[in-house]
């Protein structure tokens, strides 16, 4: 099991030192989230919003932040196999996962930084303090990582080719955020319903900041439990299906 953690701090270390070798393409990473958040807020800016508002306003951006860089996250490796390096360092690793925990580490070193900086943010365009909004959003991460991770697994469980992983990352992405803004304006579902949890991350995002500004925990549990059990199945069973070999060719 040791020798299993250090891989995985190898290969995290491997994967941000690539990262930031890149510095252009770590701005875009950052920056442009953020620009979109402020760009469909624009009429929200500069005014005092409550924690609830906050909730209803911002709360679904910060949730396409997380669900939207999860899957490149998890798209990267992908990619790592269309290029036939997956199946390379796979005979160097005990084990395939060390690069699905590898990437998820990275995934939550970028986002903190992001929302660190959403909490920054908040101070100056609504009027919120800091510390208030970032242990709210850090707590928040911490408690969709995984189930998001499950979420977005069932991808390693296809075979696609190099020139589809892009195509396939974004018809996911926005199937999940368009779908969840559809449900939410047609049927008015609440941020706490099961199935909405189980199904779109943009409710578990909100479901779980909801619950650190009410405190209404008992109606928080349902649904999250139900999540966390039933995306991290789903995430198992699709990394026990784990396509090791590029398509290409086939």
């Amino acid at each position: 099991m040791q020798k299993y953690w250090v891989q995985v701090e190898l290969y995290t270390r491997y994967f941000f030192k690539v990262m930031l070798d890149n510095i252009s393409v770590m701005i875009y990473t950052v920056g442009l989230p953020l620009f979109f958040l402020v760009l469909n807020l624009k009429d929200d800016l500069f005014k005092s919003l409550s924690l609830t508002q906050f909730t209803g306003h911002v709360m679904p951006f910060v949730a396409w932040i997380i669900m939207s860089n999860t899957v490149v996250q998890v798209g990267e490796v992908v990619l790592l196999r269309e290029q036939g390096y997956l199946k390379q360092y796979a005979s160097l690793v005990v084990n395939p996962s060390v690069f699905i925990v590898s990437k998820a580490l990275v995934n939550l070193g970028i986002l903190v930084v992001i929302l660190g900086l959403v909490a920054g943010l908040s101070v100056v365009l609504f009027q919120l303090a800091f510390w208030t909004v970032l242990w709210r959003l850090l707590i928040v991460l911490l408690l969709v990582s995984v189930p998001i991770w499950g979420y977005c697994l069932p991808i390693l469980s296809f075979r696609m080719r190099y020139q589809t992983v892009n195509g396939v990352i974004n018809v996911v992405t926005l199937a999940v955020m368009l779908g969840s803004v559809a449900v939410g304006n047609w049927l008015n579902v609440a941020t706490t319903n099961v199935f909405a949890n189980v199904l779109s991350p943009v409710y578990l995002v909100l479901n779980c900041f909801d619950v650190l500004v009410t405190g209404a925990w008992e109606t928080f549990l349902p649904g999250y439990l139900v999540a966390l059990v039933g995306l991290s199945a789903i995430g198992w069973f699709s990394y026990r299906r784990l396509q090791l070999l590029p398509a290409e060719g086939l």
